[in-house]
């Protein structure tokens, strides 16, 4: 018996796969090219990182567009409480 196995492709949208990855519970998912052969695994704990970094850009640009053309800060400056 053959049995189904969840994976994911480079082109899904990281929010999906993540979503998937909650929903099944998974640490990692498997990542298949278009023959399906592995690509590659995907950790969650770096598709969290990488979803961190996003919000983070996001956060900043809105920032920028709100303060006008200040230097946004980076993720380790704002984390450190620098003005």
């Amino acid at each position: 018996m053959t049995q189904s196995v969840t994976s994911c492709r480079p082109s899904d949208l990281l929010q999906d796969v993540w979503s998937i990855m909650k929903r099944h519970g998974f640490l990692h998912i498997p990542v298949m090219d278009r023959d399906s052969r592995l690509f590659g695994l995907l950790n969650a704990r770096d598709a969290l990182q990488a979803l961190l970094e996003e919000v983070e850009d996001e956060e900043s640009l809105l920032l920028e567009n709100i303060m006008g053309n200040r230097i946004p800060l980076t993720s380790s400056q704002r984390r450190r409480g620098i003005p």
